[in-house]
């Protein structure tokens, strides 16, 4: 976690940008929550910038960053930290500004749209402001050594050859990948224009089409964003602009590597349902024009087929064997219990729910450290 957002921390670029668009929407006086927080380092920028008071949001660990950040830099008394989903806190006022960094490799990719959207709802005043505010995301195609090794490794000739069909799990994935122009075989192409401040819908559709530049073989698609942060304050991670923030894009490899000569048109299309981590991806083949899809539904080890049954309204969903253990330990917190006293009764009364009283402790303690009210 803490190497994360020292990277995070140390992208001059990035910190740059962040703090002219604070600068530029920040006035002194305001309110300003910052979703999923991480190190609060964007609201540290809004504090400095005349922010009034700073609500910290991150369900991670991180929170215990930002707040150590804060209050040593001297805004204790500016700044409320919730350790929890943004989506679970309740604010006890309004913000003038909402502020996240969930920029993920494709723009999407980081829960930034589901985010905003329902911050922008519960938390910010009418005619409040939100960095950042558009997303632009641009497609290309990709022949690089470098990502056949990074989907080929299951496939290597020293693993196991009954191994090797893990690889088609490596190919569904979204692989964070730092390239460069010299990796792209086909223009770059404007896929998507995407206004933040305003509700997008659940399932998106975007074709483009990628006019090919030299001859050779389309390993996958590559997709990159454009962000304005504030009125003409842009980040990108674009592989073609040397102002680029260090930030991976977003490879999407083929099932099979696709030759291509110049000249050549091909379309590609993305479908995503970002709230459900849900990406598809398609290239129709110039000439006969067949389709290579793939879809990171067929990245796990369980069928396509049953995550999508287990997403419909209908399903009826069942615990697991964790979950029903959870829900035996949680039943004894009651308010009234001590950590000692729920450990005592949960053994007693379920001596066998682990293998043994140690790993019986250790679940104890998780499920209380997770779930309970500190």
């Amino acid at each position: 976690m803490l190497d994360e957002h020292l990277e995070y921390v140390s992208d001059q670029a990035r910190m740059a940008l962040f703090r002219q668009a604070i600068g530029r929407v920040v006035k002194p006086g305001d309110s300003v929550v910052d979703l999923g927080c991480g190190s609060a380092v964007l609201g540290l920028m809004s504090l400095k910038a005349g922010a009034r008071h700073v609500d910290a949001i991150d369900s991670t660990s991180a929170i215990d960053l930002a707040k150590g950040t804060l209050q040593g830099a001297g805004f204790a008394g500016h700044a409320h930290f919730h350790h929890a989903l943004t989506s679970r806190v309740e604010l006890p006022r309004e913000a003038d500004v909402i502020i996240c960094d969930h920029v993920g490799y494709f723009g999407f990719d980081y829960g930034l749209i589901e985010l905003l959207a329902d911050a922008r709802r519960r938390f910010l005043k009418p005619g409040g402001a939100q960095v950042p505010r558009r997303l632009r995301l641009f497609l290309s195609a990709v022949d690089s050594e470098g990502c056949r090794k990074e989907t080929s490794g299951w496939a290597a000739p020293e693993v196991p050859a009954e191994f090797h069909w893990v690889r088609a799990s490596a190919l569904a994935r979204v692989h964070p990948m730092q390239l460069k122009a010299a990796d792209l075989i086909a223009a770059p192409a404007a896929l998507a224009d995407l206004n933040l401040m305003e509700d997008q819908p659940d399932f998106m559709s975007w074709t483009a089409t990628l006019a090919i530049e030299r001859e050779g073989v389309i390993d996958g698609l590559l997709g990159w964003f454009e962000c304005e942060l504030a009125q003409d304050v842009w980040m990108t991670n674009s592989p073609v602009n040397a102002a680029a923030i260090a930030r991976p894009q977003a490879y999407l490899p083929l099932s099979e590597p696709m030759e291509v000569n110049v000249g050549d048109v091909v379309q590609a299309t993305i479908m995503a349902r970002p709230a459900d981590n849900v990406v598809v991806w398609q290239v129709q083949r110039p000439g006969d024009g067949a389709l290579l899809s793939n879809s990171t539904l067929n990245s796990g080890f369980d069928s396509a087929v049953h995550r999508l049954m287990s997403l419909r309204p209908d399903h009826v969903p069942q615990l697991s064997a964790p979950g029903r253990a959870r829900q035996i330990v949680l039943g004894y917190c009651d308010g009234k219990r001590t950590r000692a006293e729920i450990h005592e009764a949960v053994a007693r009364d379920h001596p066998r729910l682990m293998p043994t009283p140690a790993e019986l402790s250790r679940f104890i303690n998780e499920a209380l450290a997770q779930d309970a009210s500190s």
